[in-house]
């Protein structure tokens, strides 16, 4: 079996490139907040701007992007649409996959996490990070064992910070 290739920075960097705007939620926020463990993708909330969002499908795309659906992998093309339509949509590339969390109940919107996001260095790659608060009450609002164990990993990273 072909190992997994996961290069998040480099994700990162082609969305840089592209322009796209959007704020990192997930396992690479935890890590930036001082909880580093293993993540197999990247979690982002984009801009919703028709725009951007066709910035984010194209740089997509050029990293051979499929969606990933319960029944496969749909071809490139339906990138572009289920990001216009507000979906959330796992996007899996030769580098790693790529979480796009629009439209859910337990995610905040991208306007609200912009206000309140962090500018971080991710391995010399210049990301905003959603804040501690807003990443705190998303794992606390998921409720998943890993969820409650980043909520754990963050309250040692940040005693000060009040953990709810």
């Amino acid at each position: 079996m072909t190992p997994k290739v996961f290069r998040p920075l480099e994700l990162l960097e082609r969305l840089n490139e592209a322009e796209v705007g959007y704020v990192v939620v997930g396992g690479l926020a935890v890590g930036a907040w001082g909880f580093v463990r293993g993540t197999d993708d990247v979690d982002i909330v984009p801009d919703p701007n028709a725009d951007n969002l066709r910035r984010l499908a194209s740089a997509l795309e050029e990293l051979d992007g499929r969606v990933v659906v319960k029944d496969g992998v749909l071809e490139p093309g339906a990138i572009r649409t289920f990001l216009l339509a507000g979906d959330k949509t796992l996007v899996r590339t030769h580098i790693g996959e790529v979480d796009v969390l629009q439209g859910l109940p337990t995610i905040p919107r991208f306007d609200h996490l912009l206000l309140r996001a962090n500018r971080a260095d991710l391995g010399g790659v210049p990301v905003l990070v959603c804040s501690l608060d807003d990443l705190r009450a998303m794992k606390r609002s998921a409720d998943r064992p890993l969820d409650r164990a980043d909520l754990e990993g963050l309250e040692v990273a940040h005693p000060e910070a009040d953990a709810e």
